[in-house]
C-alpha cells in the first residue's frame, strides 16, 4: 500500500495519500505524477552504422509544481492549515528541506524527495476564513535528482551494495585515535587523531583530507570499505523510481 507523507521545513506533517478525515492536506489525483526523475544518457552514434552507444545515464534536477488540496472544518481551521503549509515550504532551504516520504512495495522504503520552492509561492487568493476547501500550487526543485534512502550504518569491515540508480560516495565518521582505512580498490589512507567527531566526505567535490582516496560503489555493484575502530561509515542510495 503506497504511504506518502509531507513533512514540511517547519516540522509539519501531513499524509498526502490520506482522506479527509486522517489528514488536512491532501495531494489531488495526478498530483505527484511529474515528481520523478529526470533521466539523459551520454549516447554515441555508431560509425557508419545504424543505433547508437548507450552511454551512461545522467539525473538532472527535478523541477516540477506540487498541487495541495487544504479541506477542514472552518474558515478559521483552513486559515491555519494553509498560513503553516505556505510557511514551511517558504522556510525550506538546501540544509533543511521540505520531505516527501513515499512508502511503497520497495524494500527501500521509504524513499525520500528533498524539495526546496524553485521561485516564488503564489500569493493568497482569498480571505481563508470564509472558506473551507482551498488548492496550494507550490513550485519545486530536487536539486539531487532522485529519491534516498535513509542512512545506511556499518563499523569494520563493511560492504556497501548498491541497490539504487547512482553512485554511492560513503562518509566516515569518527572520533579518537583514527587510524588505517581500507578503501574497496585495496588503497589505504590514515585518519588522523580527532578530539570530536569528524566526518569526511569521499565524495571527490567535497573531499578535503590529504592522502585519501575517493571511492564509489557504482550501481548494481559491491564495495567493501575496512574501518579502524571507532569509525563508522554512512551512506545513501539514490533511486529514480521510488513509486515501485
Amino acid at each position: 500500500m503506497l504511504n506518502v507523507v509531507l513533512i514540511t521545513a517547519l516540522g509539519d506533517e501531513w499524509r498526502l495519500s490520506g482522506t479527509g478525515t486522517d489528514s488536512s492536506v491532501l495531494s489531488p489525483y495526478g498530483a505527484l505524477v511529474e515528481l520523478r526523475a529526470n533521466v539523459s544518457r551520454s549516447d554515441l552514434p555508431v560509425p557508419g552504422g545504424a543505433g547508437v552507444l548507450p552511454g551512461a545515464r545522467r539525473f538532472g534536477p527535478i523541477s516540477t509544481e506540487l498541487e495541495f488540496f487544504l479541506k477542514t472544518r472552518d474558515g478559521e481551521a483552513l486559515e491555519e492549515t494553509h498560513r503553516r503549509l505556505r510557511q514551511g515550504w517558504a522556510a525550506a532551504t538546501r540544509s533543511n528541506p521540505c520531505v516527501i516520504s513515499i512508502e511503497s512495495d520497495s524494500p527501500l522504503s521509504p524513499l525520500t524527495f528533498e524539495l526546496v520552492v524553485d521561485g516564488v509561492l503564489p500569493g493568497v487568493p482569498v480571505d481563508m476564513r470564509r472558506r473551507s476547501a482551498e488548492t496550494l500550487t507550490v513550485p519545486v526543485v530536487c536539486f539531487d535528482g532522485v529519491a534516498k534512502s535513509s542512512v545506511m550504518t556499518g563499523t569494520g569491515n563493511v560492504t556497501v551494495t548498491n541497490y539504487g540508480d547512482v553512485p554511492v560516495w560513503p562518509k566516515i565518521r569518527y572520533k579518537g585515535a583514527g587510524g588505517v582505512v581500507t578503501n574497496p580498490s585495496g588503497a589505504k589512507f590514515t585518519l588522523p587523531r580527532a578530539a570530536e567527531e569528524t566526518t569526511i566526505d569521499l565524495d571527490p567535490s567535497v573531499l578535503r583530507l590529504e592522502g585519501a582516496f575517493p571511492e564509489h560503489v557504482p550501481p548494481g555493484a559491491t564495495g567493501v570499505w575496512m574501518l579502524p575502530a571507532g569509525a563508522q561509515l554512512e551512506w545513501v542510495l539514490g533511486v529514480a523510481d521510488p513509486w515501485s
